[in-house]
């Protein structure tokens, strides 16, 4: 497993963002453990917008092994919602030096858009692969933020409290994904993200916001 590999799928499944009203900017740190060892940390800052909606997403990732950092992982996104629902979407990725310029726009029954120069479409229904925006947990067509690939899923529902590193314990929402897509989500009572987990060539790989 590369790590280049690695770091993609961490920051793949965390890009949209949960709306929440007022203009601000917040910023959220998280921890990456790898097969329970920490990893890496990872670093969001999310902008909204006067509507409550996203308008920006920035991620910042390193993964390091023996205090060497073998990878980083640059992402801006910028989103437009309406109503809980994608309305336009672009992005510049920068991925262990290669760049993906990617674009969505929301038509009468389409997404149309450009991955690298490429037109392409996508069905309208179509919800981005993210765990950061609550809306995920009631759809079964995701698609990729790096690709646009189309994933079918199930999801599975059940209550759960996780022990925080500082002895609390907090009352979550499980979601399980399974299909084209198999990840572990965890919500809190403000249907706020607090961990997600999955699994990468046989490596377990956690992303927890609460260290």
């Amino acid at each position: 497993m590369t790590a280049s590999r690695l770091l993609v799928w961490i920051v793949l499944i965390c890009l949209s963002a949960a709306a929440c009203a007022g203009v601000r900017t917040e910023n959220r740190f998280g921890s990456i453990h790898i097969d329970g060892k920490k990893a890496g940390q990872i670093h969001y800052t999310i902008e909204y917008g006067e509507t409550g909606d996203v308008e920006t997403l920035r991620t910042r990732a390193s993964l390091s092994i023996l205090g060497v950092r073998l990878f980083n992982f640059d992402q801006i996104l910028h989103e437009e919602w309406r109503r809980g629902e994608l309305q336009q979407f672009r992005s510049r990725t920068e991925d262990g030096g290669k760049v993906f310029e990617a674009s969505l726009s929301r038509g009468a029954e389409v997404y149309r858009g450009r991955l690298n120069g490429a037109a392409l479409e996508l069905p309208d229904k179509a919800f981005p692969a993210s765990v950061w925006h609550y809306g995920i947990v009631d759809r079964t067509l995701l698609f990729d933020l790096k690709d646009f690939k189309l994933l079918n899923v199930k999801i599975a529902r059940a209550g759960e409290t996780l022990a925080l590193p500082d002895g609390r314990k907090v009352s979550t929402e499980r979601f399980d994904f399974s299909g084209d897509w198999r990840a572990t989500a965890w919500f809190d009572q403000k249907r706020e993200l607090v961990r997600f987990r999955y699994v990468v060539d046989g490596h377990t790989v956690e992303v927890r916001l609460d260290d």
